[in-house]
C-alpha cells in the first residue's frame, strides 16, 4: 500500500492507495506549520495509524509546498511508520518536459496534478486547482508542461475584502442563484464566487485561443469541492493531486 500526502498551505490531504489504485483511506485536515515534527508525529500515531488496521503500508509519496516543514514531515513518516518514500520535485520526474524559463521552479503540487490528469484525460489539458492560491496548469498536446497562472485563492480574496473594508458583513461561501446581487450579501457572494468562476472559465478560454486548440478542462483543489457544480465544461477530480503522487511513485518503482 502507498501513502500519498498532499501538504498545501491550508490543508493536508492523505490518501492510502492499494496496488489497483483504489482508495483505502482518506483524511483531510488543516496544515500545521509550527512545531511540525511534534505535530505530524502525533498525527501519525494518534489519528492515522488507528484508522488503517490491516493496511500494510510499504512506502509514501509526498508533495509539500511548505519547505520549512518538509524535512520534519519526512522524519516523522520514517520514525513512526518505518517506511521510505519520495518527496516529489522536478528531479523526481526528469523526463517530464517543462517549458519554463527555470524548470526547477515548478512546484510539487503542479507536477503531481499534471501526472494525475494525464493518467485519466487526453492532452492538451487545462487544470484549475482552487486552493490557497488559484493555480491553472497548461499541459500541451505532447504531454508537456507549457506554463501556468497563479492568482489569489478563494479564501484569500474574501479575507482581503473584509480586511480592507471591515464594515462589510461576514458572508457564507454560497454561490447565489443570480449574478446580479439584490443586497449587500448577495452582491458580495456574486463578486467573490461568480467572479472566481468567471475568471477561471475566462482564462481557460484565453488559454485555448493561445494554444490554438480545444483542451480538456479539469477542476480540483479544496475549494472545488464546494464550487465545482457551478463551473461549466470542467471535469471534477477531488483527489487529482494524490492520484498524481500515485502515478509518479508507480513510474519509478515496480511495486509497493
Amino acid at each position: 500500500m502507498l501513502l500519498t500526502i498532499d501538504i498545501g498551505n491550508t490543508n493536508v490531504v492523505a490518501v492510502v492507495y492499494d496496488e489497483k489504485k483504489e482508495r483505502r483511506f482518506t483524511q483531510r485536515f488543516k496544515t500545521v506549520k509550527d512545531d511540525a515534527l511534534l505535530f505530524y508525529t502525533h498525527w501519525l500515531k494518534d489519528d492515522f495509524l488507528p484508522h488503517i488496521h490491516g493496511l500494510d503500508l510499504s512506502a509514501y509519496c509526498l508533495s509539500c509546498v511548505v519547505p520549512s516543514i518538509t524535512a520534519d514531515v519526512r522524519s516523522a513518516l520514517t520514525s513512526v511508520l518505518g517506511i521510505d518514500g519520495i518527496n516529489v520535485s522536478t528531479r523526481t520526474v526528469p523526463d517530464f518536459v517543462i517549458h519554463l524559463v527555470n524548470p526547477s521552479e515548478l512546484g510539487a503540487d503542479f507536477i503531481a496534478t499534471a501526472f494525475g490528469a494525464m493518467a485519466k484525460y487526453d492532452a492538451p489539458l487545462i487544470l484549475a486547482d482552487l486552493g490557497s492560491a488559484t493555480k491553472i496548469s497548461v499541459i500541451n498536446a505532447n504531454g508537456e508542461f507549457e506554463g501556468g497562472i497563479i492568482s489569489p485563492g478563494v479564501g484569500i480574496s474574501i479575507d482581503a475584502l473584509n480586511r480592507f473594508i471591515p464594515h462589510l458583513p461576514e458572508i457564507k461561501m454560497e454561490v447565489p442563484a443570480n449574478v446580479i446581487g439584490k443586497d449587500t450579501i448577495t452582491s458580495m457572494q456574486s463578486g467573490w464566487l461568480h467572479g472566481t468562476i468567471a475568471s477561471v472559465e475566462g482564462l481557460a478560454d484565453k488559454i485555448e485561443r493561445e494554444l490554438g486548440m480545444k483542451s480538456t478542462r479539469v477542476l480540483t483543489g479544496g475549494y472545488s469541492i464546494s464550487l465545482h457544480q457551478d463551473f461549466t465544461g470542467f471535469a471534477f477530480e477531488e483527489f487529482l493531486l494524490n492520484e498524481g503522487l500515485y502515478e509518479i511513485y508507480h513510474k519509478t518503482h515496480d511495486s509497493f
